[in-house]
């Protein structure tokens, strides 16, 4: 059965669930969303309708949140979005898309595992391409290990636990080399002058999007890649409009740590803050300045202590995709590894022929660099 309505218009359809039926509405209306967002427990700023809203904005996606009411009373939120203007037999859905962070479902006191089985049963009658959901690490344990008819695809991310605040940390939690190295970079950035602003001003957004042009200009020439065409790559995957939707949408939860010396800005972070989780988002530097001084130990220094004040119990680093320096470098700072998947359900085996474009784009990109080394 398929539940697809235009954009705007409301949907409802029922659920056949193993304790009855349940309603389902689509998009979910928005004091629904916030009623139920503050009662999930694992809610982060990916859960909340104004990034849901940036999606749409900046992606080319539309609104397609469900809301199910089910049999024992419980209102469940699935924030998710689906490509603007597809035929349905062609349309692609997700709880959330590439490089806008984790959806899942939200409940009060947090999803339950034949919850989740409801959902899945539901989205698979949908008649969608593709639907795919990446819940975050806090509902990973109601979610299954494995599913019939379902493309599971594992998603780590790093967690370091804030409980106790940052005495905790200093004193039981991190090692010895950490706080050292911690302390090293603080010292070092004393001396040089470097000056750390956090905020969510244009100007903010603009250093931080400098530093990430400067980044994909040094990826090039370190695969030896035409330059034009990796900067038009990764503009195309982040966009500048995303992080200035997202700044103007989430003042306050969004936050920006520009580090500059002498005026200039050598690395930049942006850490999202919402209920018990601070999510490290994005970052990046000028290698050949701020490595010396460690600026990256000293930005995410700053950004636990501004998750410990604002009362989180958890910072969560994202993903590394099997980097091992980037692993390497969350560990150090105390993080362990959350295993978490991503979901898919596909009409045709799209997973599977991803991966082959992805293995032929990783075969030339190495030939091309060996050659041009």
């Amino acid at each position: 059965m398929s539940h697809q309505a235009p954009e705007h218009e409301t949907q409802e359809w029922d659920v056949h669930a193993g304790d009855g039926v349940a309603g389902a509405v689509s998009p979910v209306p928005r004091e629904t969303w916030a009623r139920v967002l503050a009662s999930d427990p694992g809610a982060m700023a990916f859960h909340l309708p104004q990034w849901l809203d940036c999606i749409c904005r900046v992606g080319g996606w539309q609104d397609a949140s469900r809301l199910y009411r089910t049999g024992e009373g419980r209102e469940l939120v699935l924030p998710m979005v689906r490509r603007r203007g597809q035929v349905r037999a062609l349309s692609l859905q997700s709880s959330f898309p590439p490089w806008w962070g984790k959806g899942g479902i939200l409940a009060a006191g947090g999803v339950r595992p034949h919850e989740v089985d409801m959902v899945l049963a539901d989205l698979t009658s949908d008649g969608a391409l593709r639907t795919s959901v990446r819940p975050a690490f806090t509902a990973a344990d109601a979610w299954p290990g494995a599913a019939p008819g379902v493309v599971t695809v594992p998603r780590p991310v790093h967690v370091l636990d804030l409980d106790g605040g940052m005495k905790t940390l200093w004193t039981q939690r991190w090692s010895s080399n950490t706080r050292s190295r911690l302390r090293s970079a603080e010292r070092r950035a004393e001396k040089a002058g470097l000056v750390v602003e956090s905020g969510e001003s244009p100007e903010q957004v603009a250093a931080f999007y400098d530093l990430y042009l400067g980044w994909l200009d040094r990826r090039a020439r370190e695969r030896h890649l035409p330059p034009a065409l990796i900067r038009s790559r990764g503009k195309r995957a982040e966009p500048l409009a995303k992080f200035q939707a997202v700044a103007a949408s989430l003042p306050g939860t969004c936050r920006i740590l520009v580090a500059r010396l002498d005026g200039e800005p050598v690395a930049a972070t942006i850490v999202l803050v919402h209920g018990s989780v601070c999510i490290y988002w994005r970052g990046f530097s000028d290698k050949q300045t701020a490595g010396p001084l460690r600026v990256n130990q000293l930005l995410q220094l700053r950004s636990v202590e501004q998750a410990c004040e604002a009362g989180c119990r958890f910072y969560e680093m994202g993903e590394s995709g099997g980097v091992a320096s980037l692993e390497r470098f969350k560990a150090n700072l105390g993080a362990r590894t959350r295993h978490v998947a991503e979901y898919r359900l596909e009409r045709m085996p799209l997973t599977r022929l991803e991966d082959g474009l992805d293995r032929i784009r990783g075969a030339v990109e190495a030939r091309l660099t060996a050659r041009r080394s």
